[in-house]
């Protein structure tokens, strides 16, 4: 074992992080630092500066679960309330035929935890932590203190008999309703910045009011409640919480999450990831991990390693969490310390506390997917008449299909009448054929899709500059004006399925047949579907659902192609990074860094 020649250590946050910075008795207790980037020189950034990070935003940053809650039709009784119903608060599909009396629509609950999305989504993310001696002043240990140095990712489980699974399930939803609803009172639930700003304008009524508070306090009982009957159920049933780490498998790239029985083991069974001291730029005399030992390490977001089932080692289905730990070099060990070809010395494992818990965000996330924009641009077909022509022939195509049998079919130009299976063929393509034929297929079954399955809020999801895109009839400025006053969504203003609603002289019938109309026939002009297959499915709708997607219609045709034909349109995927702000040590007998002398 190591000798006692090293005083005892503990693992904090950066002092940056601190609620006090750089104020020692504030550090303790602290957990390790998990720090957003969006640039892929997150790395170099970091050096540079470490307290150079995002801030995590409350809506982005936080994972949202779809709750059902009951679709209320309004006046509009027989008709679907929402663009997706389901039978239930399970979420079942709805399908033609049911009954549309206790119709469900999905909305988004905030859950208090974490999201941490993929590289892919253009972001990235380090844990930071910091190395002290454990006497007064926490000084660092020296630099040849550490043997060892790294984190475990660890996965987060429960535990109980599946018969109870329904029990489960419904006060899991008891606690999500009531978190939802303490949201809308706190300004945390996600909403679209018209919506946004009747929930403001409302909560600003009720504070005016003078029951803003009490609203707020009964909704933070009424989810103390719910999670102290989750609670006292999983004491009746036995259930227990555990935690779990990945073992590499005996074969690379294969493994198994096995559960833990200590958390802080001395011997290191677990698959890690390596943890680098952060050296300060001798030039920069304010660097922060100046006079300090900060280590960082990369948060993986993915990996290759599946079980033997081929279940990925990470999904967006289970809550994660990681812990650092160091190795006390044994003054004994005639290697310095932390060198990777150097033998474990068995010295002691020093740990940190628990990270907080995250979960990771779907492939197909709207916010990830929208953090990288892409653009493809099509082919111009007079320029790849007048170039197909400058042959020679292949000198073009250079993407080959190897066929050993080639499948081969007879069409006119519509559906194909019959097919055979030839020989052997190698083919060459263009790149622009096949973006031109990938392109014809998305659109020409887009429309299909939509009117097969009812799917009408995935137009919503794709729109085109004009002249392509453009609403016609007398609706066009009131749809325009109506996002920010009545809020369809969260329920929280205006019901315009309700008895007696109008809008401007109209009631509720005339307004829910215009808009069927209006919204007929612009996805007529758009997608090709006859107009009146659009309004029989659109006669089952009341008004919510309608005037969603109507005002949807409405900001479409409001974008608008610039002078030098680029396109003008909201999607801005750095509007709402911020960045950490930059703090001074508060303590005053700091020695490395400026500080402001505030505590002693």
């Amino acid at each position: 074992m190591v000798r006692p020649c090293h005083h005892p250590w503990t693992v904090t946050a950066p002092w940056y992080d601190w609620a006090q910075a750089g104020v020692p008795a504030s550090g303790r207790g602290t957990r390790p630092l998990i720090q957003k980037f969006a640039s892929d020189r997150f790395i170099a950034e970091f050096l540079k500066e470490p307290q150079h990070s995002l801030l995590f935003d409350s809506r982005d940053d936080e994972l949202h679960t779809a709750q059902f809650v009951q679709a209320q039709p309004g006046r509009f009784v027989g008709k679907l309330a929402a663009l997706f119903p389901a039978k239930d608060n399970k979420g079942t599909p709805f399908n033609t035929g049911d009954a549309t009396d206790t119709l469900f629509k999905s909305q988004l609950v905030g859950t208090g935890l974490r999201k941490l999305y993929l590289p892919g989504h253009a972001r990235h993310y380090l844990v930071v932590c910091e190395l002290h001696c454990d006497v007064p002043g926490l000084p660092p240990p020296g630099p040849d203190a550490v043997c060892q140095a790294g984190f475990v990712v660890r996965r987060q489980r429960l535990g109980y008999a599946p018969q109870y699974q329904a029990e489960a399930l419904g006060l899991l939803r008891a606690v999500v309703d009531a978190q939802h609803t303490l949201a809308a009172l706190q300004l945390h639930a996600p909403l679209r910045p018209g919506l946004a700003a009747v929930r403001a304008s409302r909560l600003l009524r009720l504070g005016r009011q003078g029951t803003l508070e009490q609203q707020r306090s009964s909704a933070q009982q009424a989810l103390a409640d719910a999670r102290g009957k989750l609670e006292a159920w999983q004491v009746e049933r036995g259930v227990r919480a555990f935690k779990e780490g990945w073992a590499a498998g005996e074969h690379e790239g294969t493994g198994e999450w096995r559960e833990l029985i200590d958390d802080t083991p001395q011997q290191l069974e677990e698959s890690w990831v390596r943890l680098f001291p952060l050296v300060a730029d001798p030039r920069d005399p304010r660097h922060s991990a100046r006079g300090r030992a900060l280590f960082y390490g990369l948060v993986p977001t993915s990996a290759f390693e599946t079980t033997v089932g081929g279940e990925a080692r990470y999904d967006d289905r289970h809550t994660y969490e990681l812990r650092c730990f160091f190795r006390q070099h044994d003054c004994d060990c005639p290697y310095p310390g932390l060198n990777s070809d150097a033998p474990d010395c068995d010295g002691e494992l020093v740990w940190s506390l628990p990270s907080e818990p995250w979960r990771l965000a779907p492939q197909f996330d709207l916010v990830g997917t929208s953090n990288r924009p892409v653009t493809v641009q099509m082919p111009n077909l007079a320029e790849l008449a007048a170039q197909a022509a400058t042959r020679p022939i292949g000198q073009f195509s250079p993407v080959r299909f190897v066929h050993p049998q080639q499948l081969q079919s007879k069409t006119d130009g519509s559906i194909p009448s019959s097919g055979s299976i030839g020989g052997p063929a190698i083919c060459f393509f263009s790149i622009p054929l096949i973006t031109i034929v990938a392109s014809f297929v998305l659109n020409l079954f887009l429309p299909i899709v939509v009117l097969l399955f009812n799917l009408w809020f995935l137009l919503a999801l794709r729109f085109c500059i004009p002249p392509s895109f453009s609403i016609a009839g007398g609706l066009q400025l009131e749809l325009a004006a109506i996002p920010p006053k009545l809020d369809v969504d969260a329920g929280l203003a205006v019901d315009v399925d309700a008895e007696g609603w109008s809008w401007n002289g109209k009631d509720g019938t005339q307004v829910r047949t215009e808009l069927a109309d209006e919204i007929a026939a612009t996805l007529h002009q758009n997608t090709g579907i006859a107009q009146s297959k659009i309004r029989n499915q659109l006669d089952r709708y009341s008004n919510a659902p309608l005037v969603t997607l109507g005002s949807v219609n409405a900001e479409k045709s409001q974008q608008q192609l610039q002078p030098d034909g680029s396109a003008k349109t909201r999607l801005n995927p750095t509007a709402s990074l911020q960045f950490r702000p930059m703090r001074l040590s508060q303590w005053k007998h700091e020695r490395h860094l400026p500080t402001t002398g505030e505590f002693s």
